[in-house]
């Protein structure tokens, strides 16, 4: 069980104050960090009913969107290392969710595409991420969701940002 990092702190002080956190209460990068493990402890959660990581969830999405993409164009979208992606395809590949093809003309890369199976599985799962996705916009009062979405899209594009 995951706790907090001032329940964690004080746990292991039982007799003393809670700790405090030296200014990171203030910081935006701490703040972010945390709101992070919590959706994704509540993501988490939702797709664990179909059995899904959230990055599984974002590949499938992807592939269903975009039949026939190269593998390493989703590891770019979803800033996955080539390592990671390879383990996950071939997971999705193992449990018949999704079909590796090798396109015309370029046997040294790979297409993917949903089978039947991951159709499937993937509409329940994205009503397992609605559910979620209402949770997380429920706490920002519906139009605001909007306003930190922006924000976020904006953060995200911080220059040093990238993934090499």
């Amino acid at each position: 069980m995951t706790t907090s990092p001032r329940r964690s702190a004080k746990a292991s002080l039982p007799d003393s104050p809670a700790p405090v956190l030296g200014g990171l209460d203030g910081d935006i990068g701490f703040a972010l960090r945390l709101a992070q493990l919590a959706v994704f402890r509540d993501i988490t959660t939702a797709l664990r009913e179909v059995e899904l990581r959230p990055s599984d969830f974002s590949a499938l999405m992807i592939i269903e969107a975009n039949p026939g993409l190269k593998q390493q164009v989703i590891g770019e979208l979803l800033v996955i290392r080539k390592p990671n992606l390879v383990s996950m395809i071939d997971a999705l590949v193992g449990r018949g969710l999704i079909d590796r093809r090798s396109p015309p003309g370029d046997r040294r890369s790979y297409s993917l595409h949903l089978t039947a199976a991951g159709h499937d599985l993937l509409l329940a799962a994205k009503s397992a991420h609605q559910a979620h996705g209402a949770r997380v916009r429920a706490m920002f009062f519906g139009a605001d969701a909007e306003h930190l979405l922006r924000n976020l899209r904006t953060l995200a594009q911080l220059p040093g940002t990238a993934e090499n």
